[in-house]
């Protein structure tokens, strides 16, 4: 059976500080872009995709004190949705 991802979610609209401040540890380019999926928010490793230039969207997983585990580039954010999704499960298995 697959591992579920959940949601991604926006920057703006993560709830905790400690969640917010682990996933703008990891961005390196825009909070406008950055978007975040996680199992356990705040407690385990997550994904994020964000906006690098025009035709380049970079994912990575992220430990949860805000360490880059793994990182790509895609050229679409659908793209590096389903890689950092797919490195996530492997990270999490």
């Amino acid at each position: 059976m697959p591992h579920l991802i959940p949601p991604w979610r926006p920057f703006t609209t993560l709830d905790s500080n400690n969640e917010s401040a682990c996933a703008s540890a990891c961005c390196g380019f825009s909070f406008a872009t950055l978007e975040v999926a996680s199992s356990h928010p705040g407690t385990a490793n997550f994904a994020l995709t964000e906006q690098r230039q025009a035709g380049a969207w970079r994912w990575a997983i992220c430990s949860p004190r805000g360490s880059i585990l793994q990182a790509g580039c895609e050229s679409t954010q659908t793209g590096a949705k389903k890689v950092a999704e797919e490195a996530l499960e492997l990270e999490e298995a």
